[in-house]
């Protein structure tokens, strides 16, 4: 008990508390919508960019148990597809909504929730599994999502238009530049890597106060459908999927395994609704979506602990 309520208090609450932080300061008249949409402005084209390059530059894919990738991505397909298809198929929202309610179904709020919860629970070796994931959401889904999102927002453009819309898309870029030093063993000067890393820092709690803004003009107590089937998909769905196919099939470490389905459990990330404001399309459901599963997670998360 002492355990879970020690997690609780650090670093689950603190987080959610960042959100929380944000609707104050707009109920207080201190920031609006405007301010919001520069804040998220900074996070896509800034902060999101250097998270990125900095984890996948550096990520130990030497390391990892792709065994354990493969089985959790399958999950996570599942669940992004099943969100969506209930987005668009039940309650009529539009196609980019309905994308990025997919990937809130199954895109944890994994850096700065998740990692720091397993390294309590887990200690150091949770690390790796745990940045192995985040490589595949972030070169798979969260990559998808954004191309996807192109495409549509580009409709009846040439092919050509599309492909410069990809370059220069900053989050892309990041993810290929990324990708390219890590596997072409490049080395990147000290400054690049500070600068990433420092700015990178600065996604999570931007985001999830930008979002906090946006959801201080909204009625927040009051059942959104689409974000209550999110949330259920997220919080319970999504971790039971993960554990049904990772400790059930083959033969794989425990310390691969509890990570895995920690993250799984976790709340919806930030990045959809970042996107949504970026693509500007109706973000009210997505931001429902990650307080309903932050709240459902500081209960469930904690008894997982």
């Amino acid at each position: 008990m002492h355990l879970i309520l020690e997690t609780f208090l650090n670093p689950i609450f603190p987080v959610f508390a960042i959100m929380l932080v944000g609707i104050i300061f707009a109920k207080r008249g201190l920031f609006d919508v405007s301010a919001a949409q520069a804040i998220n402005k900074f996070v896509f084209y800034v902060a999101v960019p250097g998270l990125l390059f900095s984890l996948l530059s550096s990520a130990p894919f030497g390391q990892v148990d792709y065994q354990v990738l493969v089985l959790y991505f399958l999950a996570e397909l599942f669940v992004f597809t099943m969100g969506f298809a209930v987005a668009k198929l039940f309650f009529n929202c539009s196609k980019g909504e309905s994308i990025l309610l997919g990937m809130a179904s199954s895109f944890v709020n994994h850096v700065f929730f998740i990692l720091p919860i397993a390294t309590i629970l887990y200690g150091e070796q949770a690390v790796i599994p745990i940045t192995a994931i985040i490589v595949i959401d972030t070169t798979v889904i969260f990559a998808g999502t954004i191309i996807g999102l192109e495409f549509a927002s580009h409709r009846g453009e040439s092919r050509l238009q599309v492909a410069r819309s990809f370059i220069r898309n900053p989050v892309l870029m990041a993810i290929a530049v990324g990708l390219a030093v890590n596997i072409l063993g490049l080395d990147v000067h000290a400054g690049i890597e500070t600068f990433t890393a420092f700015a990178g820092r600065a996604a999570a709690p931007a985001a999830l106060f930008s979002l906090g803004i946006i959801l201080a003009g909204t009625r927040i107590f009051h059942a959104d459908f689409p974000a209550l089937a999110v949330s259920v998909l997220k919080i319970f769905v999504h971790p039971f999927l993960a554990w049904l196919l990772i400790s059930r099939l083959g033969h794989i470490d425990q310390i691969w395994i509890d990570p895995a389905i920690l993250v799984a459990a976790g709340p919806c990330g930030a990045m959809p609704f970042v996107l949504a404001m970026q693509y500007k399309i109706k973000a009210e459901s997505i931001g429902l979506a990650i307080i309903y599963s932050t709240v459902a997670s500081l209960l469930t998360l904690s008894s997982i602990a």
